[in-house]
């Protein structure tokens, strides 16, 4: 895929692009890789072990798509850190994080539905450089560098949602094995969320992201997200004119140390003039996860 891209022109004030011509055609071949290797398991019968908990499952699939993302990378950018879900956290004296989703939305692939992708991120620090989705089925792909805008194919894309919340369909995802409390509070704030756009929806996967990222839903909220579900989409969703923050409307500080590795993240991401109202909604219902 041909990585020249024009500069956009809505704001020329936004700073060029710092990722290497490298790192972006190795994340690029990387996702692809990956996403012909879901597609070669996708529809046979799998049998997924269980990880942490019964929303949490792994199959071998993610652990052939990542193992051929780590050997890329690793031939490559040897000094690198990788967080990847199911290898870990492997540290790297370069300050330079690759972050892995080989397979997001398991529990959908293994089913046989189609609600399931790739993605990933280069992390410089905790500042995201670069990043990617990649949905095989569908076989789109979407990219974004800081200042560059998003592609969608290799095309400019920019978010076109209705002007109100009420006009939207509205992506909800959770983990049903939370605390009693928990799962209450999310029910509650689903019940509130519902009364107040058109319909609700989850594929509880990127496509979530994506569809956001596209106007199709008007907003997404994640209660239980890690970081190789959001880093990615928190670049590529803003260069779209998408708004990504915590439930309070705050920046989100990504966590790199091995301690934070399996942090949780709740989350709320819609069209910007969507943002405040969706952040609105969810104020009677934040709790620290």
């Amino acid at each position: 895929m041909n990585l020249k891209r024009k500069k956009v022109s809505r704001n020329k004030k936004r700073p060029a692009p710092k990722c290497r011509a490298e790192d972006q055609e190795t994340l690029l071949e990387c996702v692809h890789a990956a996403g012909d290797i879901l597609l070669r398991y996708f529809g046979r019968i799998i049998r997924p072990r269980q990880k942490e908990n019964t929303s949490s499952v792994v199959c071998d699939a993610d652990l052939a798509s990542e193992k051929q993302v780590i050997r890329i990378l690793r031939s490559r950018f040897p000094n690198d850190g990788i967080i990847a879900e199911e290898s870990g956290f492997q540290p790297g004296p370069t300050g330079r994080t690759w972050i892995i989703d080989p397979l997001d939305g398991t529990s959908n692939f293994v089913a046989g539905l189609p609600w399931f992708g790739v993605q990933m991120a280069l992390l410089e620090g905790t500042a995201v450089k670069a990043a990617a989705m990649l949905l095989p089925i569908d076989q789109v792909l979407y990219h974004a560098v800081p200042g560059g805008g998003a592609f969608r194919n290799g095309k400019p894309v920019r978010t076109q949602a209705p002007k109100r919340l009420s006009e939207t369909l509205c992506a909800f995802g959770f983990d049903a094995d939370a605390r009693p409390t928990q799962r209450r509070r999310a029910v509650e704030l689903l019940m509130s969320v519902a009364e107040q756009v058109r319909n609700t929806r989850a594929t509880n996967s990127l496509v979530d992201f994506c569809y956001t990222l596209e106007g199709k839903f008007g907003g997404c909220i994640n209660l239980c997200t890690k970081i190789w579900d959001i880093a990615p989409a928190m670049l590529i969703l803003p260069e779209a004119g998408v708004s990504f923050s915590a439930l309070d409307g705050a920046p989100i500080q990504l966590d790199l140390t091995p301690k934070g590795f399996g942090r949780n993240y709740a989350i709320a991401t819609a069209a910007s003039h969507l943002h405040r109202p969706l952040i609105e909604l969810t104020a009677r219902h934040r709790s620290d996860r």
